[in-house]
């Protein structure tokens, strides 16, 4: 049935809370004791880069450090591969996130091709991983084109491991492992590469293409050098340094942001367009967010816009935190590392994570890339005024990508959508949700709030609902996820459908939690509910058994990354016109 939530009451919006519920953190600052790594003083030479240059092993071709713009960075050290395709650099420290570049030439020898010459001259890349020998090949310059589309490096990773039919490391050495497979996919990739070339070289716009192009076609024999060129349409993101970046604030749009807690009333202080302000302090990401009121900014405080009182977290071993609430979400978050990527221990779940950095220009790009996916009073990611519009020639921004390390399963506690919420008979907001009063604030449950279950296979057929009733699906003792329609005729008779949207599975790492593997785009055709939001940027729906109760919330795989947009010295312009205009048009 449809959803008795409109979609106006969803606010989805976690404000500085999700930088952890949903992912969604830059970070940024001045006063930083953190340095950028593009130009470290005398590197030790008593730790060395090692790894391999790979189609079969290349010998003779060049290695350096990129200089972000596809070319040697003379500052840092280079050097050539030897007789066994290897090489070896001295190692500066605080290098994950560089780029490393192989230049192969007619001259380049490849001991698995004994006679071959390459036809054309072409660079190869790796992007310098957190640990192990640093392989430069086919595969991980794949992986490097693919964080060019905007993926973080887990996401990219994962990509070309599927294109290689699952479980390979693109990064390993697959000579020295006899992944025979592995190495027939490489030398195909280069084939095809060298295919494009002109005047005896492929740039390294051509490479990035070709790679992108592969992966997104799936296979390499079918990518046409017409695939090839769509590519080039594309936004490119440039790999950035994240401490460089955020020595100063940068801006991104968060959304249009309403308050219910006066009782429906709502004036010109109920409502605001908001902000996030991210900045690197010291050893710590800091958030903050403001809103957009008699023409300029400023900073907002308490919960007044939170529709969350905070959320429980599975820990790294899998064990449930305890309630982590709004103030901790809030908290800076602990750096321990800081440089081209920034990395650190998310406290509320022992987790750790990864914030790397891109530029990208977004000139002729909807104004709606820059608007961050989710609902709201106004969902503004489709309004005409954002998707109707592109940027101006000269836009630049940044991408702010947040990575964990492990999957995250994050189950909200949501404010019930109604101004003094009781509960009554088990019962909030006049009978909408299912509730308990739990850690201090009225949670919203799912199942029944006067049983204590004991398993989460007790959900089996029961109605599974979202956020204040927002939606209904059942759980089948089959594996099947399924919701039911009831259509009324003109003779008033009423006919039900049962709709399969997905399959349910336990999750590996606790026993009670269920992972629902649903079609989101379906449901938030049918559904406004700011529980299936995640859902349309690849996270999962989870049934949860905590404390004795049912909760819905999410999980987030460890190739998931939020990509905010982010603009240096103040939000974008036309981007707050737009979303002004937006508001204005819908008479809010």
């Amino acid at each position: 049935m449809k959803s008795n939530l409109k979609t106006e009451f969803v606010n989805l919006t976690l404000s500085a809370v999700a930088a952890a519920l949903l992912a969604a953190c830059g970070g940024g600052g001045s006063g930083s004791s953190a340095t950028t790594t593009s130009t470290p003083s005398k590197p030790a030479t008593s730790s060395q880069l090692t790894g391999k240059a790979i189609d079969g092993y290349l010998v003779g071709a060049s290695v350096c450090f990129d200089n972000g713009q596809g070319a040697c960075d003379t500052s840092l050290p280079s050097g050539t591969t030897d007789a066994s395709g290897g090489y070896s650099l001295p190692d500066s420290g605080n290098l994950q996130g560089k780029t490393l570049l192989v230049t192969v030439t007619p001259g380049t020898k490849d001991l698995s091709r004994p006679g071959y010459s390459f036809p054309a001259t072409f660079t190869m890349s790796q992007t310098v991983t957190a640990s192990g020998q640093q392989n430069i090949s086919p595969l991980t310059t794949m992986i490097s084109a693919q964080m060019a589309s905007g993926l973080s490096q887990a996401q990219a990773t994962a990509a070309v491991a599927q294109l290689l039919g699952g479980n390979v490391d693109p990064n390993a050495d697959y000579i020295a492992a006899g992944n025979s497979s592995a190495a027939s996919t490489a030398s195909a990739i280069l084939d095809k590469l060298v295919s494009f070339a002109s005047n005896g070289v492929v740039d390294a716009a051509t490479v990035r293409n070709t790679m992108n192009a592969i992966v997104e076609k799936g296979d390499v024999a079918s990518v046409t050098l017409a695939d090839v060129q769509a590519q080039a349409a594309r936004p490119v993101y440039a790999s950035e340094d994240a401490s460089a970046v955020l020595a100063n604030p940068t801006y991104a749009l968060d959304s249009y942001l309403f308050s219910f807690d006066d009782g429906f009333t709502p004036g010109d202080s109920d409502k605001v367009v908001a902000q996030d302000v991210r900045q690197l302090k010291g050893d710590g990401l800091v958030s903050r967010q403001q809103g957009f009121a008699n023409g300029g900014w400023s900073d907002l405080t308490g919960t007044k816009f939170d529709t969350l009182y905070g959320a429980y977290e599975l820990r790294s071993d899998g064990s449930w935190s305890g309630f982590n609430s709004v103030a901790q979400y809030k908290a800076t978050l602990p750096v321990s590392k800081a440089g081209t990527v920034l990395s650190g221990t998310d406290p509320n779940n022992g987790i750790g994570y990864t914030v790397e950095y891109r530029s990208v220009d977004l000139s002729g790009q909807p104004l709606s890339s820059a608007v961050p996916f989710n609902y709201g009073w106004i969902s503004l990611w489709n309004r005409p005024t954002l998707t109707g519009a592109t940027f101006s020639a000269g836009t630049k921004a940044y991408a702010g990508l947040l990575s964990y390390a492990d999957d995250r399963v994050v189950v909200p506690v949501w404010k019930p959508a109604c101004p003094n919420p009781v509960i009554a008979g088990g019962m909030v907001c006049d009978g909408a949700q299912p509730a308990v009063m739990e850690d201090g604030v009225i949670s919203e449950i799912t199942g029944d709030p006067a049983v204590t279950y004991t398993s989460v296979s007790q959900v089996i057929g029961l109605s599974l609902q979202g956020r204040s009733g927002g939606f209904a699906m059942t759980l089948t003792a089959d594996g099947k996820v399924q919701y039911v329609t009831s259509n009324g005729d003109s003779s008033g008779n009423t006919q039900t459908v049962t709709h399969v949207v997905g399959t349910w599975t336990p999750y590996s790492r606790n026993s009670d939690v269920l992972v629902l593997d649903v079609d989101a785009n379906t449901l938030n055709q049918e559904f406004a509910d700011a529980v299936l939001t995640p859902l349309l940027k690849r996270a999962k729906l989870v049934v949860a058994l905590r404390n004795g109760h049912l909760r819905l919330g999410w999980l987030f795989p460890s190739t998931y990354a939020d990509k905010t947009v982010q603009f240096a010295g103040t939000l974008n312009a036309q981007l707050l016109t737009a979303v002004n205009a937006a508001v204005a048009a819908s008479g809010q």
